[in-house]
């Protein structure tokens, strides 16, 4: 019995002991996570499904507020910033006006829909979501857009245009007084955005969301870009297209430098007119035509317009402080040609001289030259600089060297190595070269010319084929041997008429004496056992003259 009742109680225990555990874990407090703000507590399975992005619409744009949850819930909330509580399940049966259920509640069971924002439906809107126990929250930020007022150019002179000097950095300021939320603001000079030089500041105007922005520009302006549109371009949400602002950029600077002009191609007699172009802003207020032997030395000048015998000048103003200056050369001539020309320009910025030169040549291949053909080309700056190379030139020139240097390089490398005429002729030994001497001597006068070119041929042939063969003094050593061979077979005293050559030995030559047919008077040829004698020729030439004093 008494076993029995433990049991009972201990069962009883551990029921009521995990009943009590399961309750716990019914209500445990989960911490909340990124934009959900969590109060009270609730069921470990129930979550809020919420975006706290910000939302910007324009007025009159269908607001969509998105709130979902999941798991079980009690009834859902949305406040806005001004304090008023619209409750969802009123929404859904068109409570309120304007306000209506979304056309897809799955994971939005809490959501809503304005059907047209207006000024009072800006600022912050919280979703509150209840269940058992417990409230989910969630809030985000909604802008209703207000239309920026037109971007306005501040300049300092207030005139049309935007004046800069060209060496200056001068700021120009574009600004916005008020749009929700910011403008966005860019600079363009001509098609070019040159919003790099620029800076942006916002200032908030109230507690709203108004802003103004002010962009700051700040650039060095280039003569060449004078004349073009400097624009302010600011972009908004309500904008279907960016609201632009303009003006003029007037940059004032001295004549423009640039190198000397040549003009090719002038025919003797004919009358020439040298067109010259320039840049200068403001106008020129001096302008001279000046010429003689020199650039530094002029003997005369002609004021623009003007005339000065069979010379005159004349101006033509091109628009955008582009100018051209002529000059008509009546007749023209070769003492024309030789003299130097200075065109002479000054405004209020400064004095510029342009170098010009007339040739009656033809123009140079590599270069850019300005010609009386004016109707063709545009009035643009064209000129060639005096003294120059072309890249042409310069890479021919280097061509050269290179070749010239590779082949000193092969030279040498065929030097150091021995090969072709560049090798020494070997010697015989010097006791061999006293027999050899008279036998040459004899055989040379016996054959003639024919001999002697035939000998000098073969051996220069032999020289060029020890290139390929051993190293000098084995082959040296090698020829001397065989030399002392060729002489003598078994016995010094008895020459063989035939010999045999080995293909390594040097080669020998054969003539037979034959005295008689040279010269009768002196008839000496030598029999031995009726056979005729055969003399070897060396490659060492002789004088033959002292050989037959001798005899």
């Amino acid at each position: 019995m008494c076993k029995c009742s433990f049991v009972r109680v201990a069962c009883v225990a551990i029921g009521l002991l995990f009943v009590a555990h399961t309750r716990a874990q019914q209500y445990n407090v989960d911490e909340p996570s990124g934009d959900v703000v969590f109060s009270g507590v609730r069921g470990e399975e129930v979550s809020l499904i919420f975006d706290r992005s910000k939302i910007i619409v324009n007025p009159g744009d269908q607001l969509d507020l998105d709130c979902g949850v999941r798991g079980d819930k009690r009834y859902c909330i949305w406040e806005n910033e001004s304090g008023h509580i619209y409750q969802v399940e009123d929404v859904y049966v068109n409570v309120y006006d304007g306000m209506r259920k979304p056309a897809n509640t799955e994971g939005n069971e809490c959501g809503i829909v304005i059907n047209s924002a207006d000024i009072e439906h800006h600022g912050l809107w919280t979703c509150k979501v209840f269940v058992v126990g417990d409230s989910l929250v969630g809030s985000k930020n909604v802008i209703v857009t207000i239309k920026p007022t037109s971007p306005i150019l501040e300049l300092d002179d207030g005139q049309g245009s935007f004046l800069v000097t060209s060496e200056d950095e001068t700021p120009i300021k574009c600004s916005v007084a008020a749009a929700r939320p910011a403008v966005g603001i860019r600079w363009y000079l001509g098609e070019t955005d040159i919003t790099a030089s620029a800076e942006k500041e916002e200032t908030p105007t109230d507690k709203g969301g108004i802003y103004k922005s002010v962009s700051t520009l700040r650039r060095r302006f280039q003569p060449k870009e004078n004349g073009q549109l400097l624009m302010c371009s600011i972009s908004h949400k309500t904008l279907l297209v960016p609201e632009n602002t303009s003006i003029p950029l007037n940059v004032v600077f001295k004549p423009v430098e640039k190198p000397v002009s040549s003009f090719y191609q002038i025919s003797s007699g004919s009358d020439y007119e040298v067109k010259l172009n320039f840049s200068a802003n403001p106008a020129p207020i001096r302008r001279e035509w000046r010429y003689g032997d020199s650039f530094e030395n002029t003997e005369a000048s002609i004021p623009i317009p003007g005339a000065d015998g069979r010379y005159t000048a004349d101006f033509e103003d091109l628009g955008s402080g582009k100018y051209t200056a002529k000059l008509l050369i009546a007749g023209f001539t070769e003492s024309d040609a030789n003299k130097r020309y200075l065109l002479v320009i000054e405004n209020e910025y400064g004095e510029t001289q342009y170098k010009v030169m007339l040739s009656m040549h033809d123009a140079p291949q590599d270069g850019v030259s300005e010609t009386s053909n004016h109707d063709k080309i545009p009035p643009t700056e064209l000129s060639v600089s005096e003294d120059t190379l072309s890249g042409g030139a310069v890479a021919g020139i280097i061509i050269v060297l290179l070749i010239v240097v590779a082949a000193v390089g092969a030279a040498g490398y065929a030097r150091y190595r021995q090969m072709f005429c560049f090798a020494p002729v070997p010697s015989p030994d010097p006791e061999e070269g006293k027999d050899t001497k008279e036998e040459h001597s004899d055989t040379e006068s016996a054959r003639g010319t024919n001999t002697n070119h035939a000998s000098n041929l073969k051996n220069r042939i032999g020289q060029l084929t020890q290139v390929f063969k051993k190293p000098k003094k084995d082959q040296d050593t090698k020829l001397d041997e065989h030399e002392k061979k060729s002489l003598t077979k078994e016995e010094p005293d008895k020459e063989s008429p035939y010999k045999e050559q080995n293909p390594d030995d040097k080669e020998v030559v054969y003539a037979e004496l034959d005295l008689g047919k040279g010269e009768p008077e002196k008839k000496t040829e030598v029999k031995t056992e009726d056979k005729t004698e055969y003399a070897q020729i060396v490659g060492t030439l002789t004088d033959n003259r002292e050989d037959e004093k001798k005899e």
